[in-house]
């Protein structure tokens, strides 16, 4: 292809061009970088030699205010500054948060917006592109923050770099998305009907794992996790929460939050050690199922599956007429009675696991006595019966 001529202008460092039988303007504006190495910054296709002028005028404003990176960088596209942010970022990051980041990315981000350079992405280019087309394949309001907290993330870490000079878009407008699923709180005669329907129904692992999530507010992959050796003491009458667990494996907690020790309440401990008669019996055969020795197991001795406990959920649900819950509801229900029982915040986020502060404390001694009336609290909320075999 044949190189086009230009023509210097009156205007320093603006030249002309013919393109066809039409006049076109261009830059060409050379600096130093901030390491004295000399560059080239030049950009073709302007209409008018004042246009060409005012873009100029925005390069030399940025080398001038030292911020030579986003020179450097204006042809960065969306894709490869996530490249460049993931390749950053990625060895702070818990697996989870990981394999979530590349998923939204992947699959919803770089598929539409990937090829865009960033300097170019706007509002409009964020509702046109991006969310007005995911709003019509109904995605949920919750999923479509989710996919917005990505973009902004890295868009974030562009302009702290000074890949970028600022952001050109804000929060998009999604009153057209389907409502999220509110994770309500349960009523405690709601609960007590969950836990008796599973009882005497359902099998004992089922309503061992949904009573003590109940009782504890711990999350689901923090029970998956537990394992009867480390975790679970009977003679402190004490539960050691130190992992999670997912369909890749255990590994550390959430947040450095979530390292914590519950108290077992009568009701918690009752609950365990009526099942670890059951488990032990089982794992007589089963063993080699179970190496690592996790607490909650199928009654083929296998350790549960990361949706094991919501397939059993949606199973009561369905059979028994029971508005849809997930285990985290429980974990809300949980937090709720305690707090409307005038049990102190910092007791309640010392138990599920929330401030970095309440956990060192409870993590380092023993327990408060506020910690212990939290926990029995739920013994005198809810009336457990033996698992009906």
């Amino acid at each position: 292809m044949a190189r086009v001529k230009m023509t210097k202008t009156k205007k320093d460092s603006i030249y002309s061009y013919k393109q066809g039988a039409t006049k076109k303007y261009a830059y060409r504006y050379k600096y130093y970088d901030q390491n004295g190495v000399r560059r080239e910054k030049s950009k073709q296709g302007f209409d008018s030699i004042e246009k060409a002028e005012r873009a100029l005028i925005d390069i030399k404003a940025s080398i001038l205010d030292g911020n030579t990176s986003y020179v450097e960088n204006d042809k960065l596209t969306v894709r490869q500054l996530n490249e460049i942010y993931t390749e950053a970022s990625v060895t702070n990051w818990k697996p989870t948060t990981e394999r979530i980041h590349t998923y939204i990315m992947e699959n919803y981000v770089l598929v539409t917006i990937g090829q865009k350079k960033i300097k170019n992405v706007s509002n409009m280019t964020i509702q046109k592109e991006l969310m007005d087309p995911l709003i019509k394949r109904g995605f949920k309001e919750g999923t479509l923050i989710s996919v917005y907290r990505r973009l902004n993330a890295i868009f974030t870490f562009a302009v702290k770099n000074e890949m970028l000079d600022r952001k050109r878009f804000s929060a998009p407008n999604l009153k057209g998305a389907s409502e999220s699923m509110k994770r309500n709180a349960l009523s405690v005669r709601d609960v007590t009907r969950i836990l008796e329907i599973a009882r005497t129904k359902y099998k004992i692992t089922h309503y061992t794992a949904l009573s003590l999530l109940f009782l504890t507010g711990m999350r689901a992959g923090e029970l998956r996790a537990l394992m009867w050796e480390s975790d679970i003491d009977f003679e402190n009458n004490i539960i050691h929460i130190r992992r999670t667990k997912d369909r890749f494996g255990p590994r550390t907690p959430k947040t450095k939050n979530s390292y914590r020790t519950f108290p077992m309440s009568e009701n918690i401990r009752s609950l365990l050690l009526a099942y670890k008669e059951w488990y032990d019996q089982t794992m007589a055969s089963y063993q080699h199922r179970n190496p690592i020795g996790y607490v909650f197991v199928t009654y083929a001795g296998e350790p549960l599956g990361e949706r094991y406990l919501k397939r059993i959920i949606d199973l009561i649900c369905e059979r028994e007429k029971i508005p849809h819950f997930t285990p985290h509801y429980l974990r809300h229900t949980f937090v709720t009675i305690q707090l409307s029982n005038n049990i102190p915040i910092s007791t309640v986020a010392a138990l599920i696991g929330d401030t970095p502060e309440t956990i060192y404390k409870v993590y380092a001694h023993s327990f408060e006595k506020d910690e212990i009336q939290a926990s029995n609290l739920m013994d005198q909320i809810v009336v457990l019966n033996s698992f009906e075999k």
